[in-house]
């Protein structure tokens, strides 16, 4: 029997995206080309990933050839490096991937929720500070989050002849709904998925695959490392342009509220601790700061519009 491998981790497919994607530059120096083949002879696990990458690009034609024309812009790139990065670590059957260039991107602005209707008839909901590419083809639905949260209500895909999945591309991995309405939202080294309908198929850049069903939510990272928890319905509110939170503490509160309002918010470690509940209408922060001292032993201080500090009262 052969030996197996081990797999390719999800940093080494990082470093070969990031140096595949250079390699692609029309203006890459004679200095950047050694530096890569130093990365690529370092390790026997570097020259697999590299070569991985070459699989994945000729047999799915994943990069499009005018990468190299400098026509693409640096978010666009970003986010086809960490496709790149997942086609790597993902099996090459499972990668379904036929250009990475996006058909159309969108996003929101800090305090702004959006609503489309996608080609297919997915709802796609965009929360605040959010930014997305959707592009879809013969094969599949692919909406690539590449900051902030959405909200997916998977329409029917009438109009193909075939079967295209729905996916959705994280930092930490991808997702595949079966038939479902769920919310994906990008953290910091982690993505937080929350079923409401349906089933979610996911597959981490660097772990093993698992399903999530309605009523189940998890925030998983690379190595889809996560505990599953009950979904809450609550966290889903905003696109009624509320926050709904029940015995939070206030740290978690104020940190939430910043989301939607530009700026710095922040409290005193000696209030951080406070619990508060209830459902706050987000189209007006500065109301609901304003009230907190009626149900917290708190002062909201304001330095300018900008910079503002919970303290003890």
């Amino acid at each position: 029997m052969p030996n197996q491998q081990p797999p390719i981790t999800a940093q080494v497919a990082r470093q070969a995206a990031n140096w595949h994607m250079l390699m692609l530059e029309d203006a890459v120096s004679p200095a950047q080309r050694a530096a890569c083949n130093r990365w690529r002879s370092a390790a026997p696990e570097h020259e697999r990933a590299w070569q991985k990458a070459l699989r994945v690009q000729a047999q799915l034609g994943l990069l499009p050839p005018q990468l190299a024309m400098g026509t693409l812009n640096r978010e666009r790139r970003q986010v086809m490096k960490q496709l790149l990065a997942l086609a790597i670590v993902a099996p090459l059957g499972y990668v379904g991937y036929r250009q990475l260039a996006p058909q159309n991107a969108y996003a929101t602005d800090v305090g702004q929720h959006k609503q489309l209707t996608l080609a297919d008839g997915t709802l796609l909901d965009l929360n605040t500070d959010t930014a997305v590419d959707v592009n879809f083809d013969a094969h599949q639905r692919l909406i690539s989050l590449r900051r902030g949260e959405i909200l997916i209500d998977s329409g029917r895909d009438s109009s193909s002849p075939q079967h295209r999945p729905l996916r959705v591309a994280s930092e930490q991995g991808l997702l595949e709904a079966l038939g479902t309405r769920f919310l994906v939202r990008q953290r910091e080294g982690a993505t937080q998925l929350t079923v409401f309908q349906g089933a979610v198929l996911v597959t981490p850049s660097h772990g093993p695959r698992q399903t999530l069903d309605a009523g189940q939510q998890v925030t998983f990272d690379a190595a889809g490392q996560g505990a599953v928890t009950p979904a809450r319905e609550q966290d889903s509110q905003w696109i009624r342009g509320q926050l709904v939170v029940d015995e939070m503490p206030l740290r978690e509160f104020l940190g939430e509220l910043g989301r939607y309002r530009p700026g710095w918010l922040r409290c005193q470690s000696d209030v951080a601790q406070l619990l508060i509940s209830g459902a706050f209408q987000l189209e007006n922060t500065d109301a609901i700061l304003a009230a907190l001292p009626a149900t917290l032993p708190v002062q909201v201080d304001y330095r300018t519009r900008y910079w503002v500090t919970v303290n003890k009262r």
